[in-house]
Order: C-alpha cells, then sequence, then structure tokens
C-alpha cells in the first residue's frame, strides 16, 4: 500500500481554505457568466465535501468523499480545458487548469481514512 504523507483532516483545511477562491475568482478574473456559474457552484460543492469530512461522526464514509474529490477536481480541469477550446480569457482557462490539477495533485496525496489518519 503506497503511504500517502497528507491526512484527510489537513486535505479538508487546506480545500477549506482555497475553495473560496474558486468562488471569488469568476468576479476578479471576469470569466464569462456560464462559466463563472459553474465556478462558483464548483467551489461551493469543494466547500461541501470538505465539510463534510471535517467530523469523525461524518455521515459520508471516506471513500464517498474520495470520490467526490476526484469528480470535482476532474471536472475543474476539464472545464478549464474546455474554457480554453472555446476562446475564453487565458485567465480563465490557466486558473480552472490549475485549480483543478492542484486540488488532484492533493487528492491523489490523500490519505482517506476511517479517521482521517
Amino acid at each position: 500500500m503506497v503511504n500517502k504523507p497528507i491526512k484527510m483532516d489537513a486535505h479538508n483545511a487546506l480545500v477549506l481554505a482555497t475553495a473560496p477562491v474558486m468562488m471569488i475568482a469568476p468576479y476578479v478574473l471576469t470569466f464569462n457568466v456560464g462559466i463563472g456559474l459553474i465556478t462558483f457552484f464548483l467551489g461551493a460543492a469543494l466547500m461541501g465535501v470538505a465539510l463534510s469530512g471535517v467530523r469523525s461522526d461524518r455521515m459520508l464514509p471516506a471513500s464517498a468523499i474520495a470520490g467526490f474529490d476526484w469528480a470535482l477536481g476532474m471536472s475543474i480541469f476539464v472545464i478549464g480545458i474546455v474554457a480554453g477550446l472555446t476562446g475564453q480569457s487565458i485567465f480563465t482557462t490557466v486558473f480552472l487548469v490549475g485549480f483543478g490539477a492542484a486540488h488532484l495533485a492533493l487528492t491523489a496525496s490523500t490519505r482517506y481514512g476511517a479517521r482521517g489518519a
């Protein structure tokens, strides 16, 4: 089994610190309205998943939280690529692809266990 260096608690703390950036970026970087709304709601979903894994008596199993993290990271990354291919601003593309890649790297480095250990 691969030893992953980041505990689930640290993962959730990082996501809770960065998800608001995902929600504010469409306004600061002037995203297209459609991409901006998708980005805002993906940021909110990231916060929701992170908050669902904070407590030790969480209702979702760690495997479900890991699945949601992978799905959200891939969604953000793919939306960034689609934004670039459809001629959106370079800031939109770079932000979304970078954020998605960073979230995927964080997810790949996280130990999802019964207690986040």
